[in-house]
């Protein structure tokens, strides 16, 4: 009994080490992110321009070009969340939609979002009937699609610099290094897909690295990796045997559409194709492709502070007029950040009055007859 009871307080005293550990983590990421957005807003951007000239280049955009802007964001979105919904047979297009808002939300909004949204997700799913397995499959096969895409943005930028001309030959280089990288990483994962001993291999060789890593930090290694590959391997392959293409070429139109939000923002908000000022649709490709894959980074919520900067910057430093790029910029922001975290808002919140009606439907007990009424049944 003595040796349980040391047991089950160790286990207390390690669950709240956890937790203490975990407090002390989001309020380090919380004042990061705070200074980070601070930094940006207050000091970074108003050096290359006034937010009262940003404001002005705003106002000179039409009502057309707005909707205009506007219409190529919610397609944007709907192909995000149309990932989901291929990803996972038989979840319908608006699951798909409040699912991806509603996570979204409190990736977008909060310090380590990204695991919250995670939990979020899964009680989202549950309500829809559907269970951990198809959970796990959704977030495998769509993160896996849209990661290759997003990968894939750099290498397709230094390719177009090389050929348009926009780059010093030695750019070829990096062009063809990018391009191995991106066809090993493609034969590997079609490798795993084809066998189940070469996935198991690969999940054990990286499970190897990682507790190396893990080693340095006197933490536990990691011994499942290669079953685990196994069992998403043996997953995915019931969803891309059928719906490979589906997947590529929505992974792909989600990356195009963003683009496209980014590159009329600039054009709505002054900044030209060409000219003294002018920044060409194939170097904001490029610069829109390495913010792209910085962004990936959670260091902030929704890498706000972090993608304004590095827009900005690289976009002035291209030729970009200021007030004008930090016009876009934002705007692009507004419409890529702002919009889906106004949209989860109603979107979450029906899911969580229609949960909560449902349990009280549930826990309301049935009604039980007045005692003449089953006398007169009885009779």
């Amino acid at each position: 009994m003595k040796d349980t009871d040391k047991e089950t307080t160790g286990a207390q005293a390690s669950a709240k080490e956890k937790k203490k550990h975990a407090a002390v983590k989001r309020i380090l990421m919380s004042v990061l992110t705070l200074a980070i957005v601070v930094g940006v807003f207050a000091f970074i951007l108003p050096k290359f321009a006034s937010y009262q000239e940003v404001f002005q280049a705003m106002g000179e955009m039409s009502v057309a070009q707005l909707v205009f802007l506007f219409i190529v964001a919610l397609f944007n979105l709907a192909c995000g969340w149309t990932m989901f919904q291929v990803s996972l047979p038989g979840m319908k297009n608006w699951q798909a939609g409040q699912l991806m808002l509603s996570q979204n939300l409190i990736a977008s909004t909060l310090p380590l979002g990204a695991a919250w949204s995670v939990g979020l997700g899964y009680g989202i799913i549950h309500s829809y009937g559907f269970g951990v397995a198809e959970y796990t499959l959704m977030l495998g096969v769509s993160g896996v699609w849209n990661t290759f895409a997003k990968f894939a943005l750099p290498v397709v930028a230094l390719l177009l610099l090389v050929v348009t001309g926009n780059s010093a030959s030695s750019t070829w280089i990096l062009a063809l290094v990018g391009v191995g990288a991106l066809l090993l990483a493609l034969g590997v994962f079609a490798l795993v897909l084809w066998k189940r001993s070469f996935a198991v291999r690969v999940g054990n060789l990286a499970g190897k690295l990682v507790s190396r890593l893990l080693k340095l930090f006197h933490k536990d290694p990691v011994t499942t990796w290669g079953e685990s590959v196994a069992k998403f391997r043996d997953q995915t392959l019931t969803v891309a045997r059928t719906r490979w293409l589906a997947l590529t070429l929505i992974a792909v139109l989600y990356q195009l559409s963003t683009f496209w939000v980014f590159l009329y923002a600039l054009r709505f908000s002054g900044v030209p194709a060409s000219g003294e000022h002018g920044v060409s649709w194939v170097v904001a490709f490029g610069i829109f492709a390495v913010v792209r894959l910085i962004s990936a980074i959670p260091i902030t919520p929704g890498a706000v502070g972090i993608a304004e900067a590095g827009y900005t910057g690289l976009l002035v430093a291209a030729g970009g007029s200021e007030p004008e790029v930090v016009a876009g910029v934002l705007l692009f922001r507004a419409l890529t950040w702002l919009m889906p975290i106004a949209m989860g808002l109603p979107a979450y919140a029906s899911w969580w009055i229609r949960e909560h009606r449902r349990a009280g439907a549930l826990a309301e007990p049935e009604p039980v007859p007045e005692a003449g009424l089953a006398v007169e049944e009885e009779s």
